[in-house]
């Protein structure tokens, strides 16, 4: 608002109205302040921005950390991933092997079974125009051959049994198609010859058997195959009751054993064999699949026989039941007991050596000391039969000794031993539950039922601690009748409280009439006895200082 015009009467000086100076003034400060508004604006929406780019970095970085994230997942899910693609394929191969073992077991099973099974039906086949050739002869043909009645009925007899088998053996023949072929019980089907001849008169009737036996013989070597198709668990036995044998029938005999797997044999009644106990021997000794052997009644057998006999059971691979019955009537059945104890491979799980005229101290050596140290060394032994002989008290003592450290034998049969008296009866029932004290009843045998002329108490359960455990219930049951339980806790360590009222617990159950209820043990151990008291102090103290 300035006015520069010459034309003004102030002679062309400047002139400034004060009123429109006075109105400019405002318009400035509007002007700067407008200026201000906007500049403050512009920064506030540049802040705006900045906040919003950071938000944006942020986020960016946020989304860099789970891409991060997400690559890490995705290679440890890969890595995983491969591994378990791996550990799938590894399986599968493994289990691809064990299919084609399996696979290929079954194939030879299946391949070896049709094997036997084809042998077994060409040996039918081959026997189908088999004929016995033995000539067999009637009751009146050998009695007008000069043979008397008693060699004339062996001869018939003999010839009769030995064909009947022969024929069932050459038809594959099993137990319920031939009576002299028993039947084997609920093991299935079996083989079971026996053979029961009777003293021969002279050579002439060795003569006129002899074929019988040589056809017997060649088909029992020619039954093999029959064997195989049977199951595993079949019975297989044979058993020679009263037959003597001279040289050449004893060595066929020898050879057709040879080639079956008999796992019973058994000779009986003065069987006698060319070579004695040294044929018997190597019958045993031939047959790896032997698992019993039973020779009863055998008479007659020197140290010699002992020797050879006790070296083929003791080292038989398979032989784990020998039965030995009535075979000595002096002192060699202590010689034979003593030879069969000697080694220390011992196999056996059962052994009999009934009515063997066994003696204790009065032998020049004590055989029942060396029983006793054989049984308290737990062997494998599981049975025990010592019936009919002659043992005394003392004997019966040094048994009863050693079970109380043995854990394996089942059962001892040591009746009809007539001087085992009131004495041995009571040590051996003692050895079982010695009721003297808890310490005595558990340290007790608890395994082994002994039968003397009757079957002791105390061991009826197959299982060890059942039968101890009955036992202490049973003693702290007649203890707490006159609660006297607590007066023989003296020696008992406390730990074997929980043992005590467990076995009251589990076998109060099972009581006779006699025997009181649980309720009334646990109420007289828990309020008498003193040691239990202070376990309630101790833990009380215990529960103070926590």
């Amino acid at each position: 608002d300035v006015n520069t015009s010459s034309n003004n009467n102030d002679g062309g000086f400047l002139h400034i109205s004060g009123e429109r100076e006075g109105a400019s003034e405002p318009s400035r400060d509007e002007n700067n302040t407008s200026q201000l508004d906007r500049m403050e604006q512009m920064m506030m929406r540049m802040e705006e921005k900045l906040a919003t780019v950071s938000s944006l970095e942020n986020r960016c970085e946020t989304l860099e950390a789970k891409c991060s994230s997400l690559e890490n997942l995705l290679e440890s899910t890969s890595q995983s991933t491969k591994e378990h693609i791996d550990s799938l394929h590894l399986q599968l191969d493994q289990n691809c092997n064990s299919l084609e073992n399996r696979l290929e077991a079954i194939s030879r099973s299946t391949k070896e079974h049709i094997d036997k099974a084809l042998k077994y039906h060409e040996m039918l086949i081959r026997n189908q125009n088999w004929e016995y050739s033995a000539p067999v002869y009637t009751l009146n043909e050998l009695a007008l051959a000069d043979y008397d009645d008693d060699e004339t009925n062996y001869i018939y007899d003999t010839s009769q049994m030995l064909k009947r088998n022969t024929e069932a053996l050459r038809r594959g023949d099993f137990p319920e198609k031939n009576r002299d072929i028993a039947e084997t019980g609920d093991e299935g089907p079996g083989i079971c010859l026996h053979i029961e001849a009777g003293f021969p008169y002279d050579d002439c009737t060795y003569d006129e058997l002899s074929p019988h036996w040589r056809e017997f013989a060649a088909a029992l070597k020619d039954f093999k195959p029959a064997f195989d198709v049977l199951p595993g668990d079949s019975k297989t036995c044979i058993a020679f009751k009263g037959v003597h044998l001279n040289q050449e029938l004893t060595q066929l005999v020898k050879d057709a054993l040879v080639s079956t797997p008999f796992k019973t044999v058994s000779f009986q009644q003065s069987c006698y064999f060319h070579g004695d106990m040294s044929a018997i021997a190597a019958m045993i000794g031939s047959n790896k699949y032997l698992q019993k052997l039973d020779i009863y009644q055998i008479e007659e057998m020197d140290r010699d026989d002992i020797t050879k006999l006790s070296s083929a059971i003791n080292h038989h691979p398979s032989l784990k039941d020998v039965n030995i019955g009535r075979c000595f009537s002096s002192r060699l059945g202590n010689e034979m007991l003593r030879s069969l104890l000697r080694t220390d491979e011992f196999k056996l799980e059962r052994l009999s050596m009934s009515g063997n005229n066994l003696l204790g101290i009065r032998t020049g050596f004590n055989v029942c000391t060396r029983l006793a140290d054989f049984l308290a060394a737990n062997p494998r032994l599981k049975e025990l039969d010592l019936q009919n002989n002659r043992l005394d008290d003392s004997d019966a003592v040094l048994i009863a000794n050693a079970l109380r450290s043995n854990t394996t034998l089942r059962t001892l049969y040591i009746s009809e031993n007539d001087r085992v008296g009131a004495v041995g009866d009571a040590a051996l029932s003692l050895a079982l539950c010695d009721v003297s004290s808890l310490n005595s009843v558990a340290d007790s045998n608890h395994s082994c039922m002994i039968e003397t002329e009757y079957a002791l108490d105390g061991n009826e359960s197959e299982e060890r601690e059942i039968n101890r455990a009955n036992k202490i219930y049973r003693l702290l049951s007649s203890r707490n009748k006159t609660m006297s339980n607590v007066q023989h806790f003296g020696d008992i360590d406390v730990k074997l409280l929980p043992n005590v009222l467990e076995a009251v617990q589990n076998y109060s159950n099972d009581r006779d009439e006699d025997i009181v209820k649980e309720l009334s043990i646990v109420y007289e151990i828990m309020r008498c006895w003193d040691k239990v008291s202070h376990l309630y102090i101790g833990q009380s103290k215990d529960n103070d200082l926590l």
